[in-house]
């Protein structure tokens, strides 16, 4: 579910585009970012994630506040090349409020792109979730090297039937777009029908100040526990923007998930309550010997 920051008057939606090695998913994702203006848009990055390497950033698709005065951000996540260690693409997936699934048109590679799509299910799965559940556009590329492919069975040929089903050659960039453009479209009607949405009738957000830094990176200390977080299930910052009185500070309590170690990094995970509601986050430290 997509998370909202009720305090900056925020709404953040996480995308994760997700297929195999050399499908495009990485190309596809430059390619989107090319394309949105530079003030909508939070830099382009790259982090080394369990052997692999994490492409992602964030953009507003409106210059305007939507949703009564909330703005809307999408996070765009992927995995670039070949991911051998699947807990990568487990840990990139959690929290995903919809997904791209992007696969090689050619026939020669069914089998890989069915293969793929079950280690999707069993991602999906291990956080009670199935594909249903999740608004989802098949990405069907490579079309210039495939000859002719129908969308709909191919989609049912892989188990999908029902998803909305794209040809696009990321290279040139043809359907790239339409595909994107399709799943935020889901992803938004989803959002229009919540009820802590629906009821607000506040203040526009005031617009962003072109060359202002975003909070988000104002501190480049942090940087490290923003990206841990933000794969925890993109969670909003913690920032307070008004005094905060002491009989009304935040309980902070460590979740029942527990803490999680693994290769020298430690795993908090935090849950905070105060008068807005419960938030989550995770903090990670980085244990190393001198």
């Amino acid at each position: 579910m997509a998370l909202v920051n009720h305090i900056k008057r925020e709404i953040n939606a996480k995308i994760v585009y997700y297929g195999p090695e050399r499908s495009g998913k990485a190309t596809s994702l430059r390619y989107v970012y090319d394309r949105i203006k530079p003030e909508l848009r939070g830099d382009l990055k790259s982090v080394p994630a369990s052997g692999s390497s994490l492409l992602f950033f964030d953009f507003s698709p409106f210059e305007q506040p939507v949703f009564g005065g909330y703005r809307i951000r999408l996070h765009i996540y992927t995995l670039q090349g070949r991911v051998d260690n699947p807990a990568a693409w487990k840990m990139t997936l959690k929290g995903a409020d919809g997904l791209v699934i992007v696969t090689d048109a050619t026939q020669d590679a069914r089998s890989v792109a069915l293969q793929s799509v079950a280690q999707l299910r069993d991602f999906i799965g291990s956080y009670g979730l199935g594909l249903d559940d999740l608004p989802i556009v098949l990405q069907l590329n490579k079309i210039d090297l495939a000859g002719l492919v129908f969308a709909e069975s191919t989609a049912s040929e892989l188990g999908l039937s029902g998803c909305s089903a794209c040809l696009t050659n990321a290279v040139s960039g043809e359907g790239i777009l339409k595909a994107l453009t399709s799943l935020s479209r889901s992803i938004m009607l989803r959002i229009g029908e919540r009820d802590d949405l629906s009821r607000v009738d506040g203040p526009a957000a005031e617009p962003v100040v072109e060359g202002a830094p975003s909070e988000e990176h104002a501190d480049p200390v942090a940087e490290q526990e923003i990206y841990h977080a933000s794969l925890e299930g993109l969670l909003p910052d913690m920032s307070i923007d008004s005094p905060v009185k002491k009989d009304t500070l935040p309980l902070v309590v460590i979740s029942d998930t527990g803490i999680h170690v693994e290769d020298g990094v430690v795993r908090i995970p935090l849950e905070i309550s105060s008068a807005t509601g419960i938030q989550r986050l995770v903090v990670s430290v980085t244990i190393a010997t001198e």
